[in-house]
């Protein structure tokens, strides 16, 4: 009795669309789409069917090479194990004896002695259809539309809020409204907090004067900055109040009278000679650095061996803080950014993803 080989068929059409069983024909997948049968209540998925063509008897190797690979035998051998199966198949069938391969179909004789073949139409053989299978539904009965419509035309589109959810939104509204009313408005709250420093001292002498002068228009006084020309290396705020022009034309109206001299010490004037003050204006300058950055690097290794690659060719190469905690390597910075250009397009034949940064 010759080997059994439907079960290494079957596998093989639900990867392939034809086997030839040599001397025998051919098993053929058809693809068939999804089908609704609205009057039956029918609903099938997309399947492909099995159909057999018994002019195709070559050997095209794919059945032979399979049984070879799976049973672990020679290509003769495996043959020989094809070609005894689709014999003996073939003469039970010439017998007229009717003969049934599991989830495939039955293979018979027709009228004219021809080999026919019916498949079994109850295995999907369609692999993206696995585990869905066709079911029946009756169609809904005794439901219609137009009556439903007309009874949700009837019915209030919104409904009415009860007393209980208006006295609860009360309680809850009220005492906050209260609240806001009574509580006095706190615009301390929305200042910032964030206190700000930088390494120019002229930037905190600015900041310092800028505060100064804040402060001297909510009291009414005028601050400025004044120089000595003794050669006295820091500056000292000068208050003097402020004199409107009104006022400064009613005092020169007025006569001046000095009471007589006593002979009581004068004081000592401590005073400053107005003709040696100077006024100053404090200038902060903004000083920038441009900087060629080779690369951004996550890991603190990779950043260090650029540092020692760049220290090698003769840059003088530092490690700045970039976004998302990325490190960012610079070969060189240059007070213009005409210097950094210029190093630029002598680095990006090396490193074509280096860029200028520009840094307080």
């Amino acid at each position: 009795m010759a080997r059994d080989i439907s079960g290494q068929i079957r596998e093989l059409l639900f990867r392939h669309d034809c086997v030839i069983i040599p001397g025998l024909g051919a098993f053929i997948g058809n693809y068939f789409p999804a089908r609704v049968d609205r009057k039956e209540g029918l609903f099938e998925p997309p399947s492909r069917k099995i159909t057999f063509n018994r002019h195709l008897t070559g050997n095209d190797g794919l059945l032979i090479g399979h049984i070879s690979s799976v049973l672990g035998v020679g290509y003769g051998e495996a043959r020989d194990i094809v070609n005894d199966w689709s014999g003996e198949l073939r003469s039970r069938i010439m017998a007229d004896h009717p003969v049934t391969i599991d989830h495939l179909g039955t293979f018979s004789l027709n009228y004219d002695r021809a080999i026919v073949f019916e498949p079994d139409l109850t295995v999907n053989y369609l692999l993206s259809s696995y585990g869905l299978s066709a079911y029946h539904r009756k169609p809904v009965s005794g439901f219609d539309v137009r009556k439903k419509a007309i009874e949700r035309r009837h019915e209030p589109s919104v409904t009415e809020p009860s007393v209980r959810s208006l006295l609860f939104r009360a309680a809850v509204i009220i005492p906050v409204l209260v609240a806001l009313a009574v509580v006095p408005f706190n615009d301390k709250i929305f200042k910032s907090k964030v206190e700000e420093s930088n390494l120019n001292p002229l930037a905190r002498v600015e900041l310092d004067y800028n505060r100064q002068q804040i402060d001297a228009e909510r009291s009414g006084i005028t601050v400025e900055i004044t120089s000595p020309d003794s050669g006295a290396s820091e500056a000292e705020p000068v208050v003097r109040p402020d004199v409107t022009p009104e006022k400064t034309r009613a005092t020169e109206s007025k006569p001046v009278v000095r009471p007589a001299a006593t002979e009581s010490k004068p004081a000592a004037d401590t005073s400053v000679p107005v003709s040696s003050v100077k006024r100053t204006t404090a200038v902060v300058v903004e000083q920038y650095r441009f900087m060629v950055i080779i690369g951004s690097f996550q890991g603190e290794d990779n950043a260090l061996t650029m540092v020692d690659r760049l220290r090698r060719q003769g840059y003088d190469p530092e490690v700045t803080g970039g976004p998302d905690g990325f490190l960012r390597v610079s070969a060189q910075s240059y007070p213009t950014l005409d210097d950094a250009k210029v190093v630029l397009e002598k680095l990006r034949k090396e490193y074509p993803g280096a860029w200028v940064h520009k840094s307080r």
